[in-house]
């Protein structure tokens, strides 16, 4: 193991403190990969469980819609009471089928005392390109049998709005008009009304169940976070072939040399001294990758005589008797 003694080495320690960091970077992105693979999964558990689970009644739902349980998201409820159209919400910039239009939010007063914001669906803008919709359908009048899926609060969005808009459905902030009254943990989708509406804004289609391919990246990651120490060892052991092939070629080198030299350094070859350094100057500019070409190549172990060992005798021959 001593050929490896260059690994303690400040650059090689370097090296290695270089790929820990980036296997720690490779851990940390597999991690988070791997949590927005577990959050759709969990998403689509709620799809799969609670979407056409039979409605919760009132009892069982209504304080779902103050203490939100995100376990229960798109179980349906079943509400009774009447709706306050007077105090309608219109949310903006909701896409649907590639169009752009509100969403209807509603209050609805339940018999038992607490108002649930009711989403009753989706109206598109209006042909006029001014921006607003051409009408508002509004709820059936009187005392109303609802069934809704649960929903959470959205978050406060930083944009403004005109009278009787909103830019998301920020329950709390819709609780300061609507009335203390007003659950603010969650809101109904609108599934159906008995008695139903003579015109009803267009209901939300289901979510889809992807998984997305945040498995497969986790995974990738998993994996560079090894391959990064694979490749530090493949650089390490190519960097001992490199010395050996280095010490191969500075011996080879030493006994071209000695054709030309003697024990004290003095010149003996027939040839022109400074075409011989030339000729070892020129080896010595080349390029890495050319350079090697001119190292010599490992032999196979032979306990017999190879043709190049009887090539080089015949040339040492030939130049002896050209000598004499």
């Amino acid at each position: 193991m001593r050929k490896y003694k260059f690994l303690g080495t400040p650059t090689w320690l370097g090296w290695f403190a270089l790929c820990c960091v980036a296997a720690v970077l490779c851990l940390y992105l597999a991690h988070w990969q791997m949590s927005r693979n577990d959050h759709l999964v969990a998403e689509n558990a709620k799809i799969s469980n609670n979407y056409d689970a039979s409605a919760y009644d009132s009892a069982r739902g209504i304080p779902l819609f103050q203490d939100y349980d995100d376990s229960r998201t798109w179980h349906p409820v079943q509400l009774r009471g009447t709706y306050l159209p007077e105090k309608t919400v219109l949310i903006r910039n909701r896409p649907h089928d590639g169009r752009v239009g509100y969403d209807v939010l509603v209050p609805f007063r339940t018999v038992e005392g607490p108002v649930i914001a009711i989403d009753r669906g989706w109206i598109p803008t209006d042909d006029s390109a001014n921006g607003m919709p051409s009408a508002v359908p509004p709820p059936p009048s009187g005392t109303v049998t609802v069934t809704a899926r649960l929903r959470p609060t959205e978050g406060t969005v930083d944009r403004g709005a005109p009278e009787g808009q909103a830019a998301s459905i920020d329950l709390p902030a819709f609780a300061e008009h609507w009335g203390g009254a007003l659950a603010t943990g969650g809101y109904g989708e609108l599934i159906a009304e008995d008695p139903p509406a003579s015109v009803t804004p267009q209901a939300g289609e289901r979510p889809a169940i992807e998984y997305g391919p945040h498995l497969s990246y986790s995974l990738q990651w998993y994996a560079f976070a090894v391959l990064v120490f694979v490749a530090y060892g493949y650089s390490a052991r190519q960097h001992v072939k490199n010395l050996e092939w280095d010490r191969a070629y500075a011996a080879e080198v030493e006994r071209r040399l000695a054709q030309y030299y003697d024990a004290e350094g003095n010149y003996i070859g027939e040839m022109d001294e400074s075409l011989i350094i030339r000729q070892l100057q020129m080896a010595d500019d080349m390029p890495a990758h050319l350079k090697s070409l001119y190292r010599p190549k490992r032999r196979r172990a032979s306990t017999g005589v190879s043709n190049e060992d009887e090539e080089d005798a015949l040339l040492d021959a030939l130049e002896a008797e050209h000598r004499h």
